[in-house]
């Protein structure tokens, strides 16, 4: 480990001992190369690397973490994971002290709705009167609050009743959602002194990349857990841009009170270049609630930052296109560009424009492998064989099997009567005659591959596994069936390689754990998370552009009433834009048009408050 490599505020950061830690650091000012770093000198002190737990907020900065650390130490952290992936964790092991099974099932956003409809028929109230989006937002609010008790009590009835049949309806089905992960985790380790004295003696030192995402139950969670421990937060209150996720900026405030912190800030950018830096950091001022920070380049390179203003969004977006086609032939990769807007309505614009001219793009955040149905079926072949008592799975396989609707009724039933999972009624039936000829077939068959197949869970790795779980099944078989034809079959075929190297690579960086595997797929699943890339010019939201980078950077419709929103808190949509801007590494482009749908568009106020803009 070679510590030259550290200005003198990242060594800092990366040695510090014996007391919390607040590390602020702007964008490009080598942020995750620190957390690395600290991570790797304890390491290096002699600490345990399954006593180090490192927190972060998407499974796209947790892969990079486990990357770099793995490439820096040789070492595979297990506890390098999202604060949802390790909530899942802890809760596979103390979840049952709830009321809940330990082989629960991370119900995805369609699922927890279907059951959030359920709840309201059930209590009989009107449900052409109820906004149900509106609904689900609201239980999870409650659940993003430090005291979620309180949020519940000051709700309306109806709203309390609706929550408290939702949650049971689920943990009766053996399901928990999403915003589950942290509320049930902080329950448990309030309700049970035991369960939290145990759960901090897993680590002996914390580390939070990205604070400024947690929302308050989250910073309850990491306040918890941090006690007595070697703790250390690094984020940047400029770049808290989710408050429709309920983070808040105040985090790193409440932080500061509650473990008084050394406080160190990262200001040296090795990413932007002058007119970027000059121009971001002349917005972000504006803003009064903030960290004062100054960036300042580590580099000598001036970059370029045009605004550009047009009559229509058509002369806008063809603008951009013939822009991108002069930077291709100009040697500058598909990949290295991206056009960044506010709205997911502004990309189906930018989308047209790059049709017109027929440039190739790739609009990120999709979830869409993980809808896939091959790959929704192999996960429940993983998660039935390491989680039996996991029903939405084990139902998926009998659905896979070719067991009737019929049957699957009767042993939800028995399930119901006997207070049994799915897999332990289709057992009951088995052994006591509740089901005969074929069916009965079927189920003795399926316990019997799943038995064959348990011992194998530590002999072989992920990816292997897959494939003997598809040779004793004939998977591939079933999806020849339903596929469309040979070239669909060899795609399905490609997912399912696809899923196999992502094992291989969670497994190299992380361990073997089948449950870990399967908790981050889940996650993923409903997060988004999925890192195959296609060719093409980047299309992005600037939400979801926070912790990308381009050479080349198009920001597209800086309106007003459009950045800043309508609808936004004016500091934050500050904020969204200063992340928007520091995203380009080389150049920068912002553009606005005049008349959008009929309507007279002003260009943004945030526009003028840029230094060192070239405008046209």
């Amino acid at each position: 480990m070679d510590l030259a490599r550290l200005n003198l505020e990242q060594k800092e950061a990366v040695l510090t001992r014996g007391l919390p830690l607040l590390v602020l650091a702007g964008p490009g000012t080598g942020k995750t190369l620190t957390v690395v770093y600290r991570i790797a000198a304890l390491i290096e002190e002699g600490e345990d690397p399954e006593r180090i737990l490192a927190i972060t907020f998407t499974n796209k900065a947790a892969q990079e973490l486990r990357d770099r650390v793995l490439g820096l130490t040789g070492k595979r952290l297990s506890w390098i994971r999202t604060i949802h992936g390790a909530c899942a964790q802890v809760l596979r092991g103390h979840i049952q002290k709830l009321g809940y099974d330990r082989a629960f099932h991370i119900a995805s956003i369609d699922a927890s709705n279907r059951t959030l409809q359920e709840a309201i028929r059930e209590l009989g109230l009107p449900e052409n009167g109820l906004d149900l989006p509106e609904i689900a937002r609201k239980v999870a609010r409650i659940k993003s609050q430090a005291d979620p008790a309180s949020a519940l009590a000051s709700e309306d009835k109806p709203l309390r009743d609706i929550f408290n049949c939702y949650q049971e309806r689920m943990r009766s089905r053996g399901c928990i959602d999403f915003n589950d992960l942290i509320y049930l985790t902080l329950r448990l380790l309030r309700e049970d002194s035991d369960t939290l004295g145990e759960v901090r003696a897993l680590w002996r030192h914390l580390i939070v990349d990205e604070v400024q995402d947690c929302d308050p139950a989250q910073y309850e969670l990491i306040s918890h857990l941090g006690r007595e421990r070697g703790i250390a937060v690094v984020g940047d209150d400029d770049q808290a841009i989710y408050s429709f996720r309920h983070a808040t900026p105040e985090v790193l405030g409440m932080f500061v009170k509650d473990f008084d912190p050394k406080i160190l800030v990262l200001t040296k950018t090795y990413r932007l270049p002058k007119r970027v830096v000059a121009a971001a950091g002349a917005l972000i001022r504006n803003n009064q609630a903030r960290f004062e920070k100054n960036l300042e380049c580590a580099g000598n390179a001036a970059g370029d930052l045009i605004t550009r203003s047009f009559g229509s969004e058509e002369e806008e977006g063809d603008f951009v296109g013939r822009e991108i086609l002069t930077l291709q032939a100009e040697g500058i990769a598909a990949e290295e560009i991206a056009i960044l807007c506010r709205t997911h309505g502004q990309l189906s614009t930018a989308e047209g424009a790059l049709k017109r001219l027929k440039i190739p793009f790739r609009k990120m955040g999709e979830r869409s492998f993980f809808e896939k149905r091959e790959v929704r079926d192999m996960m429940a072949y993983l998660t039935s064989l390491a989680l039996p008592g996991n029903s939405p799975a084990f139902e998926r396989v009998l659905k896979i099997e070719g067991m009737s609707a019929r049957v699957l009724d009767l042993l939800e039933d028995i399930g119901e009567q006997n207070d049994l999972g799915l897999y332990r009624a289709a057992r009951m039936a088995v052994s006591n005659h509740y089901v005969q000829g074929r069916p009965k077939e079927t189920l003795e068959s399926l316990f019997e591959r799943f038995e064959r197949l348990g011992p194998r869970i530590d002999e072989l790795c992920l990816s292997d596994l897959m494939r003997a779980i598809a040779k004793e099944f004939g998977y591939l078989a079933r999806l020849e069936n339903f596929s469309r034809n040979r070239a669909d079959f060899e795609k399905r075929v490609g997912h399912l390689k696809e899923l196999a190297r992502m094992a291989d690579q969670f497994e190299l960086k992380s361990g073997s754990a089948l449950v870990n595997f399967i908790n981050e797929m889940a996650i993923a699943a409903i997060q988004g998370g999925h890192s195959g890339e296609k060719p093409g010019i980047r299309l992005v939201t600037l939400h979801g552009a926070k912790g990308l980078e381009f050479r080349v950077v198009f920001l597209t419709g800086a309106s007003q009433g459009t950045i800043p929103h309508l609808k936004g808190n004016l500091e934050e949509e500050r904020r969204l834009l200063y992340v928007g801007i520091t995203r380009a590494k080389e150049r920068l482009y912002i553009t606005h048009a005049r008349y959008v749908q009929n309507d007279v568009r002003e260009r943004s106020l945030f526009v003028d408050e840029l230094e060192g803009a070239t405008r046209h």
